[in-house]
C-alpha cells in the first residue's frame, strides 16, 4: 500500500524550510528601502493632511519645520499672532535625510478655504518648495501651490 499523506515530522520540516526562507528573505528586502523617496512620500501626504485639516475645521493651520520634523499648528486665521501646536499632526523625516525649506524663514499656512498662504516671505517670487537631500547626495524636491496642489519634482 503507497501511503497518501504526510507524517507529521515532514510537515515540520517543511514549515522550518520556509520559515528559514522567508527569515533570509525578509533581511534582502532592506536594501529595497530609499530613505529620499520615504521622506518625500511622508511630506507630500502630511501636507495634504494639513490642507484637509484647515478645511474641514474652517481653521487657518500652518507648517513649521523643526529640524526633522515638520509640526502644524491651527489659529482663527493664518494672520494671526498665536498658534496652538495640533499634536496629532507631526511627521518625522528619516534621519538619512536632510530637508529644508526655501524661502527660508517662511512658513507655508492653509487657509479654511485650503488656498495657501505664505507667511515671512515677502521678498520671494516662485512657489515655495521643500528640498530633500540623502547622504549620497541625491536630491528631491516637493513643490507647494498657492491653490493647495502639491507636485513631486
Amino acid at each position: 500500500m503507497i501511503p497518501k499523506g504526510l507524517t507529521l515530522v515532514e510537515l515540520v520540516v517543511v514549515l522550518a524550510v520556509l520559515a528559514v526562507a522567508s527569515g533570509i528573505m525578509a533581511l534582502n528586502v532592506r536594501p529595497f528601502y530609499n530613505p529620499l523617496q520615504d521622506a518625500l512620500s511622508r511630506t507630500e501626504g502630511f501636507v495634504k493632511q494639513v490642507r484637509s485639516k484647515a478645511m474641514a475645521t474652517t481653521s487657518a493651520y500652518r507648517i513649521t519645520l523643526e529640524g526633522n520634523r515638520l509640526k502644524a499648528a491651527y489659529a482663527s486665521t493664518c494672520r494671526s499672532t498665536s498658534f496652538t501646536e495640533d499634536l496629532a499632526l507631526q511627521v518625522e523625516i528619516p534621519p538619512e535625510v536632510a530637508v529644508t525649506f526655501t524661502p527660508q524663514g517662511g512658513v507655508p499656512c492653509f487657509n479654511s478655504r485650503g488656498l495657501m498662504v505664505l507667511l515671512n516671505a515677502s521678498s520671494h517670487s516662485g512657489d515655495p518648495y521643500y528640498r530633500f537631500t540623502d547622504r549620497q547626495g541625491r536630491q528631491a524636491t516637493l513643490r507647494l501651490f498657492l491653490g493647495g496642489g502639491v507636485v513631486r519634482q
